[in-house]
């Protein structure tokens, strides 16, 4: 898996965006995922209690957290090339070897919210389309 962190530039250019996490003093490092010509970043994130999640650390909440996935569309600009993440040792290994497991998982979420998406009128789907980052991001999903 490719580990980042996403750049302040990408945090500017999406600010309105409610859903994105805004975590600026301690960023979530992302897993950068392929699918269709598009990439993808997945947070790594703690105390998820939801079930659209790749474990990492499943007794702690940790893992990769498809709900708030972003399509990272100037990958030049929105990648940052200084800062090089750290993945406690743990979550490595649970997570190594597991990229495509990781992206069929985006793709069944990504199907998931398509879905949600053409039937609001269900409570259950206007909670996952209202909290989840793919929103943003229709046109490219």
């Amino acid at each position: 898996m490719k580990y980042i962190f996403l750049t302040e530039k990408f945090y500017d250019d999406y600010k309105s965006c409610s859903e994105i996490e805004q975590k600026r003093n301690r960023p979530y490092m992302q897993v950068c995922i392929e699918i269709d010509g598009h990439l993808f970043a997945v947070p790594l994130r703690s105390h998820i209690t939801h079930e659209h999640v790749l474990w990492s650390d499943k007794e702690n909440g940790c893992g990769l957290d498809f709900s708030k996935a972003v399509v990272i569309l100037k990958p030049d600009e929105y990648i940052d090339k200084v800062r090089k993440p750290y993945i406690r040792p743990n979550e490595f290994k649970n997570l190594k070897g597991r990229e495509y497991e990781a992206q069929q998982r985006l793709k069944r979420y990504i199907n998931k919210y398509k879905k949600a998406k053409s039937k609001q009128h269900i409570k259950v789907n206007q909670i996952l389309c209202r909290y989840s980052t793919l929103q943003y991001f229709e046109e490219y999903i």
